[in-house]
């Protein structure tokens, strides 16, 4: 092959190279992609680099494109996953998510739930490896009844599609103390188990009759937003709640919580009203809001997007309810908002599916920004391959604290005809 050196052809060159030093290069790459380009070159590279390595820092996400989960006649199992910063459309045949829908995802895992919530499990993309978890067809127990014996029938919450928006983790799923939480929006509760559990368990801390908007379980506490008030309690001490009354201006916005580098955060999306101003990027098309609107208009609506980090002490004492003199005020919590977010990349999805990284990893990846997934009208004129949606998944652009969006993936893939639609979510792949 010509340009090797020696003449040689590039098995040969690949053969050069002595174990040792083929097993450093392998550890110095950070992509997952390009460590699957490494071990493929020839056997000796491959043998050199361990098939599920664990120095990746946290990868670069891809968008992972919806799908229609029940079409079994004519869907061979293949998936879509939109890579941003590569510009690539990549397929995964992923036969086990037939039949199933994918409600969210968490570390390299997407979890499948299949029609009334017979079957519910957790895979992995790349490795296919899977997880069962327990069917919701069980009844399930309170975390804070007396009794351990299944008391709640949770069958009725999956009458409806996508009616979980989001799982967590608190360890690797090997951990056998691994506790896995779903948040399901339906009934705004939370449940959880471990692998291997008979049945989930529901946590109880939210009011009757509360409306939520998003919740999380993180260093073995359950967070929950409900109407401008934040409920915290601990896995091994339910009976005991943290009450959390946010300001005026939090309590006027939605809030999202994310699993940032530093600890919890908390993402506040807010309307921002523009009248009689003319807006930046008028007359630029690819400029858009985040609210999927285009700016250019005198009057409208952006939003803004800011981020807190969250403070929880967990061994000062609780109260249930504060004395009206304090109300409204932060219990045993704090939202301090971030100032320097120059090293943080969020990525913005549907359905409360967020991911943060740290893009002092990635020399590609932006600090101080968002990439925020919407959908959009087709545009005239633009060639889709001779099929036509009514909507298709862009991905645009936005600085954190400012309002102006721009277009940086356009009209990727279409939106499949399913009622209530699917979440496109953001998937971050993993070999472990």
């Amino acid at each position: 092959m010509e340009g090797w050196p020696c003449g040689c052809e590039l098995s040969d060159w690949a053969h050069l190279l002595p174990a040792d030093v083929m097993h450093l290069i392998s550890e110095k790459l950070k992509s997952i992609t390009d460590y699957v380009r490494f071990r493929a070159v020839c056997s000796p590279w491959r043998s050199a680099s361990l098939p599920k390595p664990s120095h990746f820092p946290p990868q670069l996400p891809w968008l992972m494109i919806p799908y229609e989960p029940w079409c079994s006649d004519s869907d061979d199992g293949t998936r879509l996953f939109y890579d941003l910063f590569e510009s690539k459309m990549r397929k995964l045949l992923l036969p086990e998510t037939i039949g199933h829908m994918c409600s969210a995802s968490y570390r390299g895992w997407l979890l499948l739930v299949e029609t009334k919530g017979t079957e519910v499990f957790l895979l992995n993309p790349l490795t296919r490896a899977r997880v069962d978890l327990p069917s919701f067809t069980t009844p399930v127990r309170y975390l804070k009844g007396k009794s351990s014996a299944p008391c709640y029938d949770a069958r009725w919450v999956f009458g409806y599609n996508f009616v979980i928006t989001r799982v967590t983790f608190s360890a690797d799923l090997t951990d056998p103390n691994c506790l896995i939480m779903v948040f399901v929006e339906r009934c705004w509760g939370l449940f959880c188990c471990r692998v291997g559990d008979p049945c989930w368990t529901m946590v109880n801390i939210r009011p009757s009759n509360a409306p939520t908007g998003d919740a999380a379980f993180y260093n073995g506490c359950f967070y929950l937003f409900s109407k401008g008030v934040m409920y915290i309690t601990e896995f091994n001490k339910p009976e005991k709640l943290v009450t959390c009354f946010l300001e005026d201006k939090l309590r006027d916005s939605d809030l999202f919580l994310l699993e940032g580098k530093s600890g919890l955060h908390v993402v506040a999306v807010r309307d921002t009203k523009i009248e009689d101003e003319e807006a930046p990027g008028q007359g630029d098309e690819h400029h858009t809001s985040a609210d999927n609107t285009t700016e250019g208009n005198e009057k409208g609506v952006k939003q803004t997007f800011e981020l807190y980090q969250l403070y929880h002490d967990s061994n000062k004492k609780y109260s249930e309810e504060p004395p009206p003199e304090m109300f409204p005020m932060h219990l045993h919590s704090d939202l301090k908002k971030i100032s320097d977010t120059s090293s943080t990349t969020i990525f913005y999805g549907e359905k409360h599916h967020f991911l943060a990284v740290c893009s002092d990893d990635w020399d590609s990846l932006d600090g101080d920004c968002m990439y925020i997934e919407h959908k959009d009208e087709p545009s005239p004129g633009k060639d889709h391959g001779g099929e036509y949606y009514d909507y298709y998944y862009s991905i645009s652009f936005a600085k954190i604290g400012g309002t102006e969006c721009q277009t940086v993936a356009c009209e990727i893939a279409g939106e499949p005809p399913i009622w209530p639609p699917a979440p496109a979510m953001w998937f971050q792949p993993s070999c472990v």
